[in-house]
Order: structure tokens, then sequence, then C-alpha cells
């Protein structure tokens, strides 16, 4: 089989030559030596077959078309022939198909440099990758603009904003340029104020995200020491308390007023975050693909670091727990219904 002789077995890893005894998963095209099928028993792609994955060849005639399409059009991250959505930003990847009625479903959920603006715009007349943005004019009403990826935010190109991002590009682009325009350094993020240092960690500002657990735990001591004090006074002996609930109050309101200041200022943080890296990654490599893959790399989230802040917040809990002793332990017990 011609057709797939240089591209790869998914098992075994090894390229596929004229002689080999090939056979391919008849869902989405993915092929095997016949030894390594029944080795798995199973394509390796099944759970992937109800996205609609199918297999794209590495080498062959089909394998340029094959590469452009797994290249996000929103970050350009370069994904796995056959994915449904980029391993990045989560945006869907362009289809290979000719159908009117698959086009106008990609119309529905394109990423934001795919959508073709002559649909949505009547002063267009040449389709090309744009998002809408909104801002203030000098009248002070609010105006449409599309932005696209050659577009400058604060003398960045939005196609660079957007491989920085990463995940919820759109949000984030739309926010930038509205604080590019009015200057304003409020945005309201949901996230920020529920998640915390969570928040920050995840986006990858890590100064602040550290800064700001410091100030989480400090702020919270006073409470956990109530805690203990209410449950097991013996551990504190002669040690004089009569500060530590005025002490709770307080550290308790300042605990308020950080949340609230990050949801309202965290994606300004961000903003000025992001910008010094880009800046600085623009400086160091040309426009290109080197560049865009500097930028995928030091940019986008980090999961697991939020996931240790949480894990090290649960490891203090279960410090004070087990300091306050079995009657602290007792009481959540009966507060919880248990």
């Amino acid at each position: 089989m011609t057709r797939y002789t240089g591209n790869h077995c998914p098992v075994c890893e090894q390229a596929f030559t004229d002689e080999d005894d090939i056979v391919v998963c008849p869902d989405c095209g993915t092929p095997y030596h016949r030894a390594c099928w029944q080795k798995v028993g199973a394509c390796m792609h099944k759970s992937e077959h109800a996205a609609g994955f199918e297999w794209k060849p590495e080498v062959g005639p089909e394998a340029e078309q094959a590469a452009h399409e797994a290249t996000c059009p929103n970050c350009g991250t370069h994904n796995t022939p056959g994915a449904a959505r980029c391993s990045h930003c989560g945006c869907p990847l362009p289809k290979s198909t000719g159908a009117e009625d698959a086009k106008a479903e990609d119309e529905k959920s394109v990423p934001i440099y795919a959508r073709d603006p002559a649909v949505h715009s009547k002063d267009r007349t040449e389709p090309g990758p744009h998002i809408d943005a909104y801002g203030t004019g000098a009248d002070g009403g609010i105006y449409r603009r599309e932005i696209g990826p050659e577009d400058t935010i604060d003398g960045i190109k939005a196609k660079d904003w957007a491989a920085y991002v990463g995940r919820s590009p759109m949000y984030y682009l739309m926010q930038f340029f509205r604080m590019s325009l009015t200057k304003q350094k409020v945005a309201v993020s949901l996230s920020a104020f529920l998640f915390g240092p969570a928040y920050l960690l995840y986006r990858k500002m890590w100064k602040e995200g550290l800064l700001t657990a410091v100030l989480t735990v400090v702020l919270s001591l006073p409470s956990l020491i109530a805690i203990v004090a209410t449950f097991n006074p013996s551990l504190f002996g002669a040690m004089p308390l009569g500060w530590v609930p005025v002490a709770a109050d307080v550290c308790a309101i300042a605990a308020w007023i950080v949340k609230i200041l990050l949801g309202l200022f965290s994606v300004y943080l961000y903003r000025n975050h992001a910008k010094k890296n880009i800046d600085k990654i623009c400086t160091d490599y040309p426009e290109g693909n080197a560049r865009t893959d500097a930028l995928l790399q030091k940019g986008g989230t980090c999961l697991p670091a939020a996931l240790l802040y949480y894990g090290i917040m649960l490891l203090l809990a279960s410090l004070v727990i087990n300091l306050a002793g079995p009657s602290f332990v007792q009481y959540a017990m009966a507060m919880t219904g248990y």
C-alpha cells in the first residue's frame, strides 16, 4: 500500500514500507501493521472517534494538506494531523470539505481568525480573518471594529497575543483592546475573584501568584489560630490570645478586599505581564514559526501550578484540624449533619 509508505504505525511507531501487511481502522482510517492491530485489539484513537477524528498522512501526496489542516488558524500551534481541536487553545481546526452545510456549521464555532467578516459586515467585500471588538468613539458612543491577525494592540500583533494567551483568546483580546482604547485598568474577572492565587498561577504569573498566595496564607493565620485556640486551648498554654479575635476579623476583611481587587485588576496585571514577555520574544525571534513556538511555550496556561496551590492549602487545613483535635472534628461533623 504505497499510500501509507513512510507514515508511522501508532503502535510500534515504525515507518510503513511497501512490503508491510497493513490494515486500516474502519472508523477513522488510521493504518496499522496487521500484527500491531491484533496486539492492541482496537484503534488507538477510539476515544476520539465520537469527535470526528480522521487519520491524516504524515508524508505522501495528502501530507501538505493534512499539515495545513492541523495548524491552528488562531494561535498557530502545529497539532497532530486529524485532530478536531487545537491542543493549545481549544479552537476547532479547519476541515477539508466542499459541502455548504459543513461550511455553515464551521461558521458557528470558528476560531477567532477563521471567520469570514464579509458574512458579518456589509462594509467588507473581501474575506479575511478577524475578531469583533468594541470601543468608544470621540462622541462617547460605542462602535464595533474588526481586528485582524496583523492588527496591533499596544504595539503587538493580535496573532501574537492569541498565540501567547492560548485558552480563551477571544475574551482577553477584547479586554486588551478595550483597555488600550479607554486606558482603563478595570475588567471584571469572576475566575480571578473566585480562585485568586490559583488563577494567577494558572496564567503563569509566577511572581504575582506566589505573592498573593503568601498574602492569602498570612491573612488566614489569625482565623486558623482562633480555631485551634477554641477547640484545643491547652496547646498555647499561658500565651495571651486576646488579640486573636480582633486580628481574625481585620484579616477577614482584608482578605475580601484582596479578592475584590483581584477580580477587578487581574486582567490588567495579566495584560502587562503578557506584553512584557511578548515584547522580549519579538525582540529575540524574527516573525515566523520560531516566534510562534516561543510564544506558545512561554504563554498558555499551567493547570498543575493551580492544583499545587490547592494541594498546599489542603495540607495547611489538615494541619489545623490535627492541631484543633477531636473536639473540632466532632463539631464539624455536627455542623454538617454527619
